[in-house]
C-alpha cells in the first residue's frame, strides 16, 4: 500500500470518527441525578476518547497530505505545523470535557446541597478553559486548511473546487468565531467539525485516487 493510500484512508477514518463523536456527544443540561451523572460520565468518556483517537489518526493522514502536496513555498509544511498546534489544543479541550468535568460532577453529587453553588462556579470556570482551547483548535485547524488549499491552488495536488471550498469555508469559520457569531457549544463544534471533515474526506479521496509512483494513470 502506498503512502498516499495510507494517508487518504487515515484522513477519511479520522474525519468519520470525529463525526461519530459529535453524533454521540452528550448534550444534557440542568440538574442531574447521581445516576444521570454516572451515565453522562460514561458516554462523555467514550465520546471524547473517540475524539482523541480520531484526531490522532487525522493528524497522521495530514502529515501524508502535507508531504504529498509539498512545494518549495513551504505552505504545506506550515499547514501541518499549525494543524499540530490545533491538535494539541483539541486534546486539552477533549480531556476537560470528557474526563475533568464529569469527575467534578460526580464529586458535586456526593457533596452537601449547600455547596452546589461553589461546584457550579468551578465547573463554569473549567468550561471557559474548554471554550478557549476549542476556539484555538477551530481557528488553527481552519488556518491549516487554508494554507493547504492555497498551496494546492498555487502548485496543484488537490482539485481547484476543493481548494476553493477549503479557503472559503475555513475563512467563514474563523470570521464567525472572531466576531462571536459562532459559539463553540456542541452544535457549534459540530458545524466546525463537519465543515472540516468534508474537506479532509475529499482530500483523502484525492490521495486514494492517485496512481502509485512510477505507474501510468492509464
Amino acid at each position: 500500500m502506498t503512502d498516499n493510500r495510507k494517508s487518504g484512508i487515515a484522513l477519511i477514518v479520522g474525519s468519520v470518527g470525529g463525526i461519530l463523536t459529535m453524533a454521540i456527544h452528550p448534550t444534557g443540561a440542568g440538574p442531574l441525578t447521581a445516576g444521570q451523572i454516572a451515565h453522562l460520565s460514561l458516554v462523555s468518556g467514550v465520546a471524547h476518547s473517540l475524539a482523541i483517537a480520531s484526531v490522532i489518526i487525522l493528524f497522521l493522514g495530514a502529515c501524508g497530505l502535507a508531504q504529498s502536496i509539498a512545494a518549495r513555498d513551504r505552505l504545506s509544511f506550515a499547514a501541518v505545523v499549525v494543524f499540530a498546534f490545533a491538535c494539541v489544543a483539541i486534546f486539552i479541550a477533549a480531556a476537560v470535557s470528557g474526563f475533568i468535568v464529569p469527575a467534578i460532577l460526580k464529586h458535586m453529587s456526593h457533596d452537601a446541597p449547600d455547596n452546589e453553588l461553589q461546584w457550579r462556579i468551578a465547573i463554569d470556570a473549567i468550561f471557559q478553559i474548554n471554550q478557549a482551547f476549542a476556539r484555538i483548535y477551530s481557528v488553527a485547524a481552519s488556518l491549516a486548511v487554508i494554507l493547504w488549499s492555497v498551496s494546492a491552488l498555487r502548485n496543484g495536488g488537490l482539485g481547484r473546487a476543493l481548494s476553493a471550498y477549503g479557503c472559503v469555508v475555513s475563512a467563514l469559520i474563523i470570521l464567525g468565531i472572531v466576531v462571536g457569531h459562532l459559539r463553540l457549544n456542541v452544535h457549534g463544534m459540530a458545524v466546525v467539525w463537519i465543515s472540516q471533515a468534508l474537506w479532509f474526506t475529499l482530500a483523502g479521496v484525492s490521495l486514494l485516487s492517485r496512481p502509485p509512483v512510477g505507474v501510468s494513470a492509464a
